[in-house]
């Protein structure tokens, strides 16, 4: 049996095949990192947050464990003839659905169960550019071979 963590490129392909609003869809190790490779809007960055293993269910030598795997979809989105971020935010909006509309309910692998939408929040507006991020969650079984 082989090992498989969650591997962000299955997202990233997933949005850049899937929603044809976005103009750039990347990965990202942070959300400093994004910001700098911001060329193009609206654009989508796929940010790995964390995993969290529950114990072992096995009381043997093998290890078998269910592990939760979260992830953020940053989105950035612009309007330059609205410095207050009105317009900003029904474009976000429209993303968002967008993007939940390909993810949610969607497995990413055989391994993994159906993601599932773990909260949002505004992360910035600066700029004239509105920085939002989606979490998701999916979870898989680890076995020790």
């Amino acid at each position: 049996m082989t090992i498989v963590l969650f591997d962000p490129q299955w997202i990233i392909v997933r949005l850049d095949t899937q929603v044809a609003a976005l103009k750039r869809v990347a990965g990202s190790a942070e959300l400093a990192a994004a910001t700098e490779d911001l060329k193009q809007v609206p654009a989508a960055y796929v940010i790995p947050n964390s995993e969290r293993p529950g114990g072992s269910s096995t009381g043997t030598m093998v290890v078998s464990q269910q592990n939760a795997a979260r992830f953020g979809v940053v989105l950035a989105v612009i309007n330059l003839r609205d410095a207050r971020g009105e317009k900003a935010q029904a474009d976000l909006l429209t993303l968002r659905i967008a993007v939940m509309t390909v993810l949610l309910g969607w497995s990413p692998n055989a391994e993994f169960d159906p993601l599932e939408y773990a909260g949002g929040r505004l992360l910035r507006l600066s700029d004239q550019v509105l920085w939002w991020q989606d979490d998701f969650l999916t979870t898989h079984l680890l076995r020790s071979v």
